[in-house]
């Protein structure tokens, strides 16, 4: 069985890279969950092939723990995947719901359906 730390590179080094499947990710997703990194992170996005990106860490405080956050990231990255997923599926109803909400009202009708 694989381990989470088998996917990144040079761990020790304060420089990792971890290569991530834009079949099963989408870019969209890859650059919400690298935005959050970039506060302790130098961060680069790169095209390995069709279907593979590598992002590549450098840690501004070359003392931290690279492949915990490396793990966090792959979590984040699970979680921005599931939320636009979830958008695609479901936004027109919230765009529904919104605007009736902001419609303007029948306060007659909306008294008589009550």
């Amino acid at each position: 069985m694989r381990a989470i730390s088998d996917f990144i590179c040079d761990p020790g080094s304060g420089r990792v890279n971890i290569t991530v499947n834009t079949n099963i990710y989408s870019l969209e997703a890859i650059h919400a969950t690298t935005y959050q990194f970039t506060g302790s992170y130098h961060v680069l996005i790169t095209s390995k092939t069709d279907n593979l990106v590598t992002v590549i860490f450098e840690a501004k405080d070359k003392a931290k723990d690279v492949s915990e956050d490396l793990k966090d990231f792959a979590n984040s990255l699970i979680d921005h995947q599931v939320r636009l997923q979830l958008e695609q599926t479901n936004g027109k109803v919230r765009d529904l719901i919104v605007a009736h909400a902001f419609s303007p009202l029948d306060l007659n009708k909306e008294i008589k359906a009550l």
